[in-house]
């Protein structure tokens, strides 16, 4: 039976005429008694996440295809969710620039942890240029940048293809995000212990790259499987709020994994460092020593790279693609922002 839904009445009730709106598939409506009514079995709702869900526009690993209602063409949306990636990129680079730096100078032995941050930091304020003209900020922001952009226009290729099905979106978003991210955070990890360790500069071994992926290939096995299921774990069984639940498990679950691999990334910086050692409890000891602070660290930084990042990337995609809520575009917001201020 036909379906009555406010949000068609609240827009559309002037209008009081049948419509069609193309997207997945067509609505039929029509008026009955002064009330629009549409054909429920092909309803696609336009608006916006409903509050149950609306958490899910901020989360790197979400994948479902009713999350966002972009209609903008591939054509003019591709360079948008570029430029959107890069933004979001050079928000949360300069602090993950710093982290990654400092923690490879801590485990080779070029200068202690904090003593690092404190420099860097210092950098950053009193001499920008120079920081941000850097070769850890350049290549951090590569990192953010291309795993951004890569998550995104998956995200406009499966809107294109009409791809609705949860699982095939998420296999396709973890596939290309994942190839990107873990691709790019070895070649710049490669690159800081090159230039950031002691020793002779040289290739970087297997081993070291291999404990670099491996290392990442956790994080995002963390952020798009893990985690979903810990947010569904604390609903049914702890009475939890959607937004809540999946808000918290999507930053806690990949901070929570860096303890996993904190030891896998200091033995790949400590053998790239030191590629022969006298005995196997030389690299416990590094391990021992530096889990700690490198377990902490790299914790802390999923804030900024999945928190700040995934929240600004999206909220920027938000203000300016074109979207069937056309009230949250940045311009529709100036333009009532200045009409309330000076009127019509």
């Amino acid at each position: 039976a036909p379906t009555h839904h406010p949000y068609i009445m609240s827009h559309y009730q002037e209008q009081l005429r049948k419509m069609t709106i193309d997207r997945a598939g067509t609505i039929a409506s029509f008026v009955e008694d002064g009330e629009m009514y549409v054909d429920a079995k092909e309803w696609v709702n336009p608006s916006p996440p409903d509050e149950d869900h609306f958490a899910r526009q901020f989360i790197f690993g979400d994948f479902h295809a009713d999350t966002h209602h972009f209609i903008e063409q591939a054509k003019t949306r591709g360079p948008k969710e570029i430029l959107c990636a890069a933004s979001a990129s050079a928000l949360v680079s300069p602090l993950v620039s710093i982290i990654d730096k400092c923690l490879v100078q801590d485990i080779t032995g070029t200068a202690q942890f904090m003593r690092a941050v404190s420099g860097a930091t210092k950098e950053m304020f009193l001499t920008p240029g120079r920081f941000f003209g850097g070769m850890s900020f350049r290549l951090t922001f590569a990192v953010y940048f291309g795993t951004y952009a890569v998550a995104n226009l998956s995200e406009l290729a499966l809107d294109v293809k009409k791809v609705t099905d949860d699982e095939t979106r998420k296999t396709s978003k973890v596939a290309a995000s994942g190839v990107a991210n873990i691709g790019l955070l070895a070649w710049r990890d490669s690159t800081f212990a090159r230039v950031y360790s002691k020793t002779v500069p040289h290739a970087t071994p297997t081993r070291t790259l291999g404990f670099f992926a491996t290392r990442d290939m956790l994080t995002m096995y963390a952020t798009f499987y893990m985690a979903p299921v810990a947010a569904e774990y604390l609903e049914k069984e702890h009475g939890w709020g959607t937004n809540a639940a999946e808000l918290s498990t999507a930053l806690a679950i990949p901070a929570a994994m860096q303890i996993i691999t904190a030891p896998l990334h200091i033995h790949a910086m400590d053998f790239y460092a030191k590629p022969v050692v006298d005995s196997t409890s030389e690299r416990w000891a590094v391990i021992k020593k530096e889990f700690k602070t490198v377990s902490f660290a790299r914790s802390f930084r999923i804030l900024p790279a999945f928190g700040i990042g995934s929240f600004s990337n999206n909220k920027f995609r938000e203000l300016f693609i074109k979207q069937e809520n056309e009230e949250l575009l940045l311009s529709r917001r100036i333009t009532r922002a200045y009409t309330q201020s000076f009127g019509a």
